[in-house]
């Protein structure tokens, strides 16, 4: 009875030894280990793209380790600033003709899932362990065409991320959040060793949303906490 015990715990441990495979087949696309190590900060220029393709905002981002993220779109004549500081976080729009706006404070559902954001984007696929997050090996899967690794990114039941990671580069080809929203990963650009996509296009249903090109994209890049605090009034 015993070789038939171990026999039935190897099949059950595989899907955890694929799940493993994948991630490290994934990490590896974007570089080696040390390099995605001894990020701390990155920082993204970009611009943002209507689904006729014409340019209709500029889009930066900051984010550091472990939890602080400030987003800064400027379409038209407004700005509009997403900060957490790792804890609390808010919303500011602001006319820039008349310097006049409105500041709003982050539900902590909103500040988890922005926090959540910031982990998947500095720890290279390993941001659910710290959040005590877990991932979901959900076989082998056909993708327009391409042999992939699905893996789903748990964070909540309500919060997660599904991957379909390609089996021969190793490289993430769509991305689809709890709110259906889903991510195509265009292009490359290269910053400290790391490979990035050049852009990335959002959909929901089939309908094209956006796209944000990016113009440039620094690591460790130095940034004050100061920027991620609520603004002074």
């Amino acid at each position: 009875m015993r070789p038939l015990l171990a026999c039935l715990s190897f099949f059950y441990l595989c899907p955890c030894l694929w799940s493993n495979d994948a991630l490290v087949l994934a990490r590896a696309f974007f570089g080696p280990p040390e390099k995605l190590q001894s990020v701390n900060s990155i920082y993204y220029d970009g611009k943002i793209m209507n689904p006729s393709g014409e340019g209709s905002g500029t889009f930066r981002l900051y984010i550091k380790k472990p939890f602080f993220q400030r987003m800064e779109i400027h379409v038209g004549d407004i700005i509009t600033v997403t900060a957490v500081n790792g804890s609390e976080g808010y919303r500011q729009q602001v006319h820039k003709s008349t310097g006049k706006g409105r500041l709003g404070i982050l539900h902590p559902a909103q500040v988890e899932k922005i926090i959540v954001n910031t982990v998947e984007n500095l720890y290279f696929l390993k941001g659910f362990e710290m959040r005590n997050g877990r991932i979901s090996f959900q076989g082998k899967a056909d993708f327009k065409g391409k042999a992939c690794y699905k893996l789903k990114f748990f964070y909540r039941d309500d919060l997660f991320y599904e991957r379909y990671v390609e089996l021969e580069t190793g490289k993430i080809l769509s991305t689809r959040d709890e709110r259906g929203i889903t991510v195509y990963q265009r292009g490359e650009i290269f910053s400290g060793g790391i490979r990035f996509s050049r852009s990335v296009e959002s959909y929901k249903e089939g309908k094209h949303l956006n796209t944000i090109h990016f113009k440039k994209i620094l690591i460790n890049s130095p940034m004050k906490d100061e920027i991620f605090d609520f603004p002074k009034q």
